[in-house]
């Protein structure tokens, strides 16, 4: 019985790795530096990730993307923080940014995208934290209500906003298959050392 289980285990991690995947997820990350020289620099770093079919078009929008997360380094006004889609932070304008080696400026808020490219504003769980990717504003709310606000120059050159080539996600169907693999050697090695 122990020898048929083990063969499942294996068969089933094999057939894992042999599936064809679905679909691709690749991964992004962006930047946002050379702003709020005045306040002691600071810079906006990201991540999200999509399926290849939804980024095709050169654009990932919000609803497209399966994951998100940002991180402001922290200046001499607002402290650093970081705000994530897995705790259910918030976003406004529905976002969008280029994948294809377009920069993503901000706009400003008086400014309309023909493109209907939007860097949206993403809020914390708490509500205290707030990035604005589209004005380039970083806001952070004390208990009491203060408000400690940076913002940015959305027409400076000295603005530097990369995009980084996509990067596999690993499908969760691979995953599953290793660990089964992993599994099944482990239970051989340790037969043979019940067996010695």
């Amino acid at each position: 019985m122990k020898h048929f289980a083990l063969a499942a285990v294996a068969a089933l991690g094999f057939s894992a790795l042999a599936t064809p995947a679905n679909a691709a997820i690749f991964a992004w990350d962006v930047e946002y530096t050379g702003w709020w020289e005045e306040e002691g620099g600071g810079s906006i770093s990201g991540t999200f990730s999509a399926r290849e079919e939804d980024a095709l078009d050169g654009i990932v929008s919000i609803d497209e993307m399966l994951s998100w997360i940002w991180n402001w380094s922290g200046n001499s006004v607002v402290p650093a923080f970081s705000i994530a889609s897995s705790e259910a932070g918030t976003t406004d304008f529905d976002p969008s940014f280029y994948i294809n080696g377009t920069p993503n400026q901000p706009i400003g808020l008086d400014f309309v995208d023909p493109d209907g490219l939007d860097q949206g504003s993403f809020t914390s769980a708490s509500g205290n934290e707030v990035l604005d990717l589209q004005a380039l504003l970083v806001i952070s709310y004390a208990d009491d209500g203060t408000e400690f606000l940076t913002t940015g120059n959305s027409s400076s050159t000295l603005g530097a906003i990369t995009v980084s080539d996509p990067t596999p996600v690993p499908e969760p169907a691979t995953l599953l298959g290793l660990l089964a693999l992993v599994g099944a050697g482990a239970a051989t090695l340790q037969r043979q050392k019940q067996a010695v």
